[in-house]
């Protein structure tokens, strides 16, 4: 078993922008969707503040939620997320890892 970031393209919000990838001839892998997730957010706290400011767009950011590629994003007055997105994998007999689905 081991512990890393969810795999981006198997979430229903990356649904769309995966397909287009794909039908493009190329496929988001590691920290691609993650990459985009990021330019969505930053460009949402600079439109937010109405600023070119770093300071501003993070003051924004800390006070609203963004919704992005990889869904709703949210982060605490320090700027870390609110909700982590790591998950648990199971390496098979073959040497590959899988996702593990979420215990309900």
């Amino acid at each position: 078993y081991m512990t890393f970031g969810a795999d981006p393209r198997l979430l229903p919000d990356s649904k769309a922008v995966v397909e287009e990838f794909r039908k493009n001839g190329t496929e988001p892998e590691g920290y691609t969707l993650y990459a985009y997730a990021s330019v969505q957010a930053l460009a949402a706290g600079f439109n937010g503040a109405k600023s070119n400011k770093g300071e501003d767009a993070a003051k924004w950011l800390k006070a609203n939620s963004v919704q992005t590629v990889m869904g709703k994003k949210e982060w605490d007055t320090k700027g870390d997320l609110k909700v982590s997105d790591y998950v648990v994998y199971q390496w098979d007999k073959d040497g590959k890892y899988h996702q593990l689905e979420k215990q309900k």
